[in-house]
């Protein structure tokens, strides 16, 4: 935006008066030396001097209400820039006209011109964008052709002795005579302790005995030897010709 003196407007109305009281006594020629005045007068315009302004504002991103920090705001051609600080909010002196640029990492870089005023200051907010870069897929593989992928896994040997121990330890009779050689585990000792204090509180009232002296205990062990029980096998049993 263009922003005119009282003395500069003066001077641009002088030469369009001019101009058109000489198309009224000229030719098509007039006319174009009449426009060529007009572009005169517009380079004198923009040829007036610029003034040193103070630029600042908060620079914000996306829906956020809170200013974003680190942002670089900066004038390339001049070499002067600053930083936001830790709510978003900079400060910087400019010239009128310059084109200042905000980049920060992670954002989508955005240009601003310092527009031609009669004030002393120039305050904005600043909204810059996310800048998101999508990056193609990639396989990374120790092998750079299919050919030699294929190559590679056909001439693959597994550790066969791997195989065999996991075989030789789940064999059914290794695993049989671990469990009859495994002791007690603690719900075993648990209901074992319970037991024996129910039989002892049973018995409290009686005299202790003994299995041996029991006569009924002898018959019932020498009826199951005449019926020949000692000589059972059972499905979980492991036996000498098993082993």
């Amino acid at each position: 935006m263009l922003f005119l003196s009282s003395n500069d407007a003066g001077y641009f109305l002088t030469c369009k008066a001019n101009c058109t009281t000489y198309l009224k006594n000229h030719s098509i020629i007039g006319f174009i030396a009449c426009i060529f005045l007009m572009m005169l007068c517009g380079v004198a315009q923009a040829q007036s001097p610029r003034k040193i302004v103070q630029f600042s504002g908060l620079i914000v991103s996306g829906d956020s209400a809170f200013g974003t920090p680190g942002v670089y705001v900066y004038v390339p051609k001049e070499g002067r820039g600053t930083v936001s600080n830790a709510i978003g909010y900079f400060s910087m002196a400019v010239l009128t006209g310059d084109s200042v640029v905000i980049k920060s990492l992670g954002y989508k870089e955005k240009f601003f011109i310092v527009p031609f005023t009669q004030e002393d200051k120039v305050s904005v907010i600043i909204e810059i964008m996310e800048d998101t870069l999508y990056l193609p897929m990639i396989e990374i593989t120790p092998w750079p052709t299919e050919r030699l992928f294929k190559e590679a896994f056909l001439a693959l040997k597994l550790p066969e002795q791997h195989l065999i121990n996991m075989n030789n330890n789940l064999n059914d009779q290794v695993l049989k005579r671990m469990m009859y050689n495994m002791g007690a585990d603690g719900a075993a000792n648990s209901r074992y302790y319970l037991q024996q204090q129910t039989r002892s509180v049973e018995n409290q009232y009686f005299a202790p005995t003994l299995s041996l002296t029991n006569p009924f205990a002898w018959k019932n062990f020498i009826d199951g030897v005449k019926r020949g029980e000692l000589k059972k096998t059972y499905p979980n049993q492991v036996t000498p010709e098993n082993e």
